[in-house]
């Protein structure tokens, strides 16, 4: 009895493997194909909303939601130049900030 229950789990234990491996196998192609479909997905210039314009309040939360939202900007149009961030960046200044920046 004892030597039946043992070869029992063995051949349970040799199934589970062969599953894992086949769901591992599944898993990786599907995460390709995610990578795929993540890559290739573009937002044309339409989609692509503009952020809120930054007035100058000294509340660190609304800095950091301002740059955030920047960040989020140029990364779906694409731009990756530091300096051309600053420019499009500060045109999204107003009230006392503007006149900062100037």
């Amino acid at each position: 009895m004892m030597m039946a229950l043992k070869e029992e789990t063995m051949v349970m234990k040799m199934a589970l493997r062969i599953r894992i491996g086949e769901l591992e196998g599944e898993l990786a192609l599907y995460r390709i194909d995610m990578g795929k479909g993540v890559s290739s997905a573009t937002l044309s210039n339409e989609d692509v909303l503009k952020p809120k314009e930054f007035v100058g309040t000294r509340s660190a939360c609304n800095v950091d939601n301002f740059l955030w939202r920047m960040e989020n900007y140029f990364r779906a149009k694409g731009i990756t130049d530091d300096a051309v961030k600053v420019n499009i960046a500060s045109m999204f200044l107003t009230d006392i900030t503007i006149l900062w920046w100037r």
